[in-house]
């Protein structure tokens, strides 16, 4: 199409000269832009070059992308009480010591552990009594000295006093008392202090006990754990979800994580656990993964990037060679017949180094050029 143009009376020179080289800009590019629905032929010379293919099916691992941080593993957990009222005398932990079951922690002297020791050193004194008038009455017995029914009065008074001294064994072993401590333990023996032990492995990451504390056992005005213990070789990597995502998830799945300092090192876990509600302020669902940590790398409250293998797909896929972008468009150089060819638009999903994922645009039956499409791409200007 031809275009004139005509100048007012009076315009600069200058501004005549810009003018008239925008219109000749204008005109070059209406015609070197390829038409999209141009044909584009090949020529000889390019028939060895331009090589022709069909999109191919292959199976993809989808991922599911998220963020969420690091949390102790709660089973691997241990939150240790203070078993009855006392004073905190002694302090043997500290916050980060690595500890072994059964290592002492802390130290309470209790005024209750004094009155069920005492309570135990008369059952088990009223025990050794009974038994002893048992025998002498049977004794008696066996030559008719005594009466029948005086015999059952005596075994009778033996078993209330085996029964006394079981419940206050067990008192003492709720009060975390172990057994050894009860062997030869006698009225002048007595020890009101309670030594408080880690009950598994781990590391201290909490510790709110300190000298001259007086824990009340039930209700406290300090934390309710004196200290808590974890252990560190595994972790949970707590992550959010999208509602329209959750259909993907399944317990058992691979995930990735990785830190944002250091992007190049994942660390492998599996999803255990798809929360049964929806936060309603973020509309997300937790997802937690048990991920190793057998070196200490990820910490509690770490954020953390995830990524979910949320199973295997088909998808179609292209050369990256056959695709082409220009000016905002995507498309590829369809054949429509030998050597003929035309511009079709094409939606893409996930790239990889050498093919591309085509989410629309194309089948399975198209014929596209791929290796020296540019060639052709280039002979349409």
């Amino acid at each position: 199409m031809k275009r004139s143009l005509s100048f007012r009376k009076g315009w600069p020179l200058p501004a005549c000269l810009l003018a008239s080289a925008c219109l000749a800009f204008s005109q070059a590019s209406e015609q070197l832009a390829p038409h999209a629905g141009a044909a584009i032929h090949s020529t000889a010379e390019m028939a060895g070059v331009v090589e022709v293919t069909y999109p191919a099916y292959r199976q993809r691992t989808s991922v599911l992308g998220t963020t969420g941080k690091i949390q102790y593993d709660e089973e691997r957990l241990a939150r240790v009480c203070a078993p009855l009222t006392g004073r905190v005398i002694e302090v043997r932990a500290r916050l980060g010591d690595a500890v072994r079951a059964g290592q002492p922690l802390a130290v309470i002297d209790s005024p209750d552990l004094g009155t069920a020791t005492s309570e135990y050193v008369k059952a088990d004194a009223d025990v050794a009594r009974t038994s002893a008038q048992l025998e002498v009455k049977r004794d008696v017995y066996r030559v008719g000295g005594v009466a029948k029914r005086e015999l059952r009065d005596a075994e009778n008074e033996f078993r209330k006093a085996v029964a006394e001294r079981k419940r206050a064994r067990a008192r003492l072993s709720m009060l975390g008392v172990p057994e050894a401590r009860l062997r030869g333990v006698t009225a002048d023996s007595l020890d009101s202090t309670l030594v408080v032990t880690a009950p598994r492995n781990g590391v201290v990451v909490e510790r709110n006990a300190v000298a001259g504390q007086v824990s009340v056992y039930g209700q406290s005005d300090t934390p309710s754990s004196l200290f808590v213990i974890a252990e560190l070789s595994s972790v949970w990597a707590v992550v959010d979800v999208y509602e329209p995502d959750i259909p993907r998830i399944a317990v058992g799945q691979v995930v990735s994580v990785t830190l944002p300092s250091r992007p190049e090192k994942p660390y492998a876990g599996r999803v255990t656990n798809v929360a049964a509600s929806v936060d309603p302020v973020t509309r997300t669902v937790k997802v937690r993964a048990q991920v190793p940590n057998l070196v200490g790398v990820l910490k509690n409250e770490m954020f953390v990037n995830a990524s979910i293998a949320t199973g295997d797909e088909r998808v179609l896929t292209v050369p990256q060679a056959a695709i082409h972008r220009e000016e905002g468009a995507t498309f590829v150089l369809l054949e429509t017949s030998p050597g003929a060819y035309r511009r079709q638009s094409v939606k893409l999903g996930e790239e990889t180094e050498e093919t591309v994922e085509v989410l629309e645009g194309l089948g399975p039956s198209d014929r596209v050029a791929s290796t020296g499409s540019i060639l052709l791409k280039s002979s349409a200007h």
